[in-house]
């Protein structure tokens, strides 16, 4: 008999085949079961509060199960009055319609279309629309975002669903936001996202890690995605490229639900670009401190004149130097997509990546060096000829979304990873009185691959007054993590006179890596149920985990085989006035990939979430308020004694309050947020521990980002922009010295060129400058010995061009 594992493998590569190659749906006047007008007056409930009409369209959707086209530029700066009660669908647009200036039309394909309305209709004919059925709603969570503020999420629910209807913190950083605060890193881009730290750029530029509510998320096992799969076994694979994303989500506490095992902090899920139907294309030159040097390019529309064929193009080009002296700060990365839309029920998008970056590992440094100044912040401690971190990742995958009838649409998902990494550095040892730092050596060659797949059917359905959207599907998971590791000796090196060209010695007969293969199957059911204004959501999920770990240096394995039910619950309630109060309850669990003294593996660790939020919604505008409380407990957390060994007995508690308020006012963008995070160690091991906040995630932070177009006060195509970011005073667990508070200060000006070269309408010169008052500051990981300098002030200019 085959191993059950293989196949529950088949199973998933089977579902996958059948849904490519089923039959197309039939049309939809030969799937309607009752004729058109029959559909179109049936009566539904509806409870759309007053909002912007994009995000009022896109609950109507939901709740009617009508979709839309239309010229994304006819939504914008529009509102909707909102639409509550028991109607027909038609009655409902009509009144969700009401004031802004569209009408809808139904044509032959079934397709409603919204166009200005050049006068009062003359009969009720212009809203009483036949049964309509298309590819895609009007907006998606993957569609751009114009400004700061998205009312969509992706991530949360696993499907398009509004912000005010999700019962957990949720953040989403549109493209526009990451252009204005020329962010370069993840880290950049989610800085002004509460909850939410990173170690300095010194750090951040070649890796992805972050702590989200006091728990670390680093990698696909602890909750780093890329459009809804997990993306990199390890944290060293692949830091994104932010260039090549639409959006990043942040999902806050405890979600295994609907992705399986993560950390307890949550998830951050980028979206990639992917192809447009409105043709566009924009090319951007940029230079800036250090020598940075920078071409970037972004191109999309038809391949064929029927549009059945999509193309998005992506690139960036980096050359430029560290701050850190003989560091380098390079990248390429390209990104190809291509949609195939064969009808108006199917859409199958290929998405493709390569990446390269090169530049050297920051090494830690001891908390007493740092707090002191004694280290010069620019110096190197490696050697030029031998430091290297060079990575090279890249992705294949499709994503596939098939309408199957009305009410039922099948969704398939899937993707193939693989990286290499070449990471060698010397790494800090003791510094004599007389600046004479002794060094070690770290030479690793990594690779890591991974196989990501997720199938899903969501039918939608109604039992008496409850409106149902039901979700039901499987994923797998499949990664492989190979580290060879070696040790040497390198000659010390004065901090104050350096003199390089020495050469390290390698001691390869020691290999100290070792090669993890893991595999993760689960199985998902959700069931979002709305009774009027009330949205309730029930989710529970059944996982089994298991790894291999092969330890070069002594040829032993380490067995893990895992499996849990996960679940979640929350309930919203949608008031006319704009506000939706929620309550959540939700549960996580990851594995703990360590060994106790006697060798044998550790048992998962298990993570459990009460939320309670309200996020406010002023009707006809495009600002959206969030705010949240929480308790968050990790159970058979990881600790070590004294003697080093592994013990499973810690426990942390997590208690905070969430702000957040983002989107535009006219001509001002704004992103503001606040968080007040207790992260403490319950149990431990090292009593000195009980008690301790967690490392890198301070009591309070706050960031503000805004924009101001200054058109109404004389200056005619001209943005001024800039932020703030406080990080608090910070605690090393065990330790008796802290990390001090900073603030870092940025700043933006944008100049659309159009006025000086009417002939380039979509030419734009930016600046922007990071650290603008040259704060001093280091970050810490959480022990004394990991610590690293922050950047210093640098500028950023480039010359865009958009047409």
């Amino acid at each position: 008999m085959p191993h059950p594992r293989i196949g529950r493998l088949a199973w998933l590569l089977a579902s996958t085949a059948l849904a490519l190659l089923a039959p197309a749906p039939a049309s939809p006047g030969a799937r309607a079961q009752q004729p058109p007008a029959t559909a179109a007056a049936e009566a539904l409930d509806f409870a759309i509060a007053p909002q912007p009409l994009a995000s009022a369209l896109a609950l109507f959707g939901r709740q009617a199960g009508w979709q839309f086209s239309a010229e994304a530029s006819l939504l914008e700066g529009r509102a909707s009055p909102g639409v509550t009660g028991r109607m027909s669908r038609a009655a409902a647009l009509h009144r969700l319609l009401a004031g802004t200036g569209l009408a809808a039309r139904g044509g032959e394909s079934g397709v409603v279309m919204l166009q200005p309305l050049p006068a009062p209709p003359a009969s009720s004919a212009e809203t009483t629309l036949p049964e309509v059925s298309v590819a895609a709603a009007t907006p998606r969570a993957t569609d751009p975002v114009q400004g700061y503020l998205a009312t969509l999420g992706a991530s949360a629910m696993r499907g398009d669903t509004p912000l005010v209807e999700t019962p957990q913190s949720l953040s989403v950083v549109p493209r526009d936001q990451m252009r204005d605060t020329a962010s370069s890193s993840l880290s950049d881009a989610l800085a002004y996202t509460p909850g939410v730290t990173s170690q300095s750029s010194t750090f951040s530029r070649a890796v992805d890690d972050f702590m989200i509510r006091g728990f670390n998320v680093a990698d696909a096992y602890s909750g780093m995605m890329r459009d809804g799969l997990r993306l990199a076994p390890n944290v060293y694979a692949m830091a994104q490229e932010p260039y090549g994303l639409e959006r990043i989500e942040v999902v806050r506490g405890a979600a295994s639900v609907l992705y399986g095992q993560l950390a307890p902090g949550g998830l951050v899920n980028s979206l990639s670009k992917r192809p447009t139907e409105a043709p566009f294309s924009e090319v951007n030159l940029s230079a800036g401190s250090q020598g940075r040097a920078q071409v970037s390019g972004d191109t999309s529309g038809r391949l064929n004149e029927d549009g059945t064929l999509l193309y998005r193009l992506t690139g960036l080009w980096r050359d430029g130097q560290n701050w850190v002296d003989h560091v380098r700060d390079d990248r390429v990365y390209i990104a190809p997509a291509i949609t195939w839309k064969p009808d108006a029920e199917t859409a199958l998008t290929l998405l493709a990546s390569y990446q390269r970056t090169s530049t050297q590992f920051a090494p830690p440094m001891p908390y007493a060096v740092l707090s002191a100044g004694t280290m010069p912040r620019d110096r190197f401690i490696g050697e030029p000829g031998f430091d290297k971190f060079e990575v090279e990742a890249y992705s294949l995958g499709y994503t596939l979304e098939r309408r199957l009838s009305d009410a039922v649409t099948w969704r398939s998902s899937a993707r193939g990873f693989s990286s290499t990494g070449a990471w060698d550095y010397l790494t800090y040892g003791s510094l004599a009185a007389n600046g004479r730092l002794s060094r070690g050596v770290s030479v690793r060659d990594e690779q890591s691959s991974s196989i990501t797949l997720d199938n899903s059917l969501e039918t939608r359905f109604a039992t008496g007054p409850v409106q149902h959207t039901l979700l039901a599907g499987i994923d797998y998971f499949h990664a492989l993590y190979s580290s060879h590791r070696y040790q040497g000796s390198a000659t010390s090196l004065s901090i104050y006179d350096p003199v390089y060209g020495s050469t390290p010695v390698v001691n390869r007969s020691v290999d100290r890596g070792s090669r993890t293969t893991g595999e993760q199957y689960g199985a998902y059911l959700q069931d979002q149920a709305r009774i009027d204004r009330l949205v309730l959501s029930l989710g529970l999920r059944y996982d089994e985990a298991n790894r291999l770990t092969h330890v070069y240096r002594s040829g032993s394995d380490v067995k893990q085989n895992d499996s849990a039910v996960t679940s979640r619950a929350g309930a919203v309630y949608l008031f006319d006035s704009g506000f939706a109060p929620y309550v959540s309850f939700s549960q996580s669990f990851a594995q703990v990939i360590a060994v106790d003294a006697n060798g044998n593996p550790l048992d998962p660790s298990h993570s459990t979430q009460y939320e309670a939020g309200l996020r406010y919604q002023p009707p006809g505008t495009e600002l959206l308020f969030s705010s949240a409380v929480y308790e968050l407990t990790q159970t058979n957390a990881l600790t070590t004694d004294a003697a080093g060994n592994s013990l499973q007995y810690g426990k942390v508690r997590s208690r905070g309050l969430e702000l957040e308020a983002r989107g535009q006012f006219g001509p001002l963008g704004l992103v503001a947020s606040y968080a007040y995070t207790d992260a403490r160690i319950r149990k431990s091991a090292l009593p000195e521990e009980v008690g301790q906040r967690v490392g890198l995630m301070p009591l309070n932070t706050a960031a503000l980002w805004a924009t101001y177009r200054m058109d109404r006060l004389g200056a005619q195509g001209l943005t001024l922009g800039g932020g703030l970011r406080y990080f608090g005073e910070d605690n090393i667990p065990g330790y008796s010295g802290d990390v001090p508070a900073y603030t870092l200060v940025n700043a933006m000006a944008r100049y659309e060129l159009g006025d000086l070269l009417p002939q380039l309408p979509g030419a734009a010169l930016s600046l922007n400058v990071a650290n603008l008052t040259g704060e001093k500051y280091f970050t810490c990981s959480g022990t004394s010995t990991g610590c690293r300098y922050g950047a210093p002030r640098s500028w950023l200019a480039t010359l865009s061009y958009r047409w």
